[in-house]
């Protein structure tokens, strides 16, 4: 260092010439402009509309143009929300002065001897604390390991819940579909029985119509039975009167006839 480098700090500090306020002015290079700042700040901070008014009816000569009145408008609206401001600020710095006052509990080595009535006064060897430091330790990890069993439990109660989730919906899943296999069957079921039942009934209707056809057929071979048998018996009358020597013949009894008109044939006599 030289001899101006000691002098300068010297004239820097005030320590030669002496200066009290020499640091002081470092830091005050504006004074003058910092009190008109202050004094602008003053104004309209935290005055009342009334006072504002004053002012403006101080600065404004002409108060009847549009522009004055424009002006005095927003004056009072920047004044009511101000105040607006200024009360929701209040309210949010007393609640957090309120938070701050909170004292926090402050933690103490527990040692076994605090149970006993000595005054609440301990004192601590450095085995004790070291004792004392390990069992809080212990104490802290035990909490924590309780913690981290309380986070693994709630993670397998969800993966349970999920797990039980899953197989209900895969329950009633299984259900739905045996449920549709069961109603494919009746379908099915319900198609064989009708095919079954519209058969028989083509199998009665054809019967039936071959029954009708037998029944007419049967008919008919009747009468041509009958015929038949008419004219046999005109062709031997017609013989017997065409031999008139030969004895005449016996005549045979008339056949016997039951309710419905059938003939009843009796057994020859020997």
């Amino acid at each position: 260092m030289t001899r101006d480098s000691i002098l300068q700090s010297f004239r820097a500090t005030g320590v030669w010439p002496m200066e009290a306020d020499a640091v002081l002015k470092r830091f005050n290079n504006h004074p003058q402009q910092d009190d008109i700042d202050s004094e602008i700040g003053e104004h309209g901070d935290g005055d009342s509309w009334v006072q504002l008014r004053k002012v403006f009816d101080a600065a404004v000569a002409d108060k009847a143009k549009v522009e004055a009145k424009q002006l005095a408008q927003s004056l009072h609206s920047l004044q009511v929300n101000n105040e607006l401001l200024h009360t929701r600020l209040s309210d949010v710095e007393g609640q957090l002065n309120t938070k701050n006052k909170r004292h926090t509990r402050s933690t103490t080595l527990a040692t076994q001897d605090s149970n006993k009535p000595n005054g609440g006064a301990v004192f601590l060897s450095p085995r004790k604390l070291r004792e004392c430091r390990e069992r809080e330790a212990t104490k802290h990890h035990e909490a924590e390991q309780l913690q981290l069993q309380k986070l693994r439990d709630r993670d397998l109660k969800a993966a349970a819940t999920l797990y039980k989730k899953q197989q209900a919906e895969a329950a009633k899943a299984a259900r739905l579909r045996a449920k549709e296999e069961r109603d494919q069957a009746k379908k099915q079921r319900a198609a064989e029985l009708a095919e079954r039942r519209a058969l028989k009934k083509q199998q009665r209707d054809a019967a039936t119509t071959q029954k009708s056809r037998d029944r007419g057929n049967n008919s008919k071979r009747k009468a041509s039975h009958k015929s038949d048998q008419n004219l046999a018996k005109r062709r031997r009358a017609v013989a017997a009167t065409s031999q008139p020597d030969a004895d005449p013949a016996v005549a045979s009894s008339p056949p016997k006839i039951s309710a419905r008109g059938r003939k009843i044939k009796t057994p020859a006599r020997c």
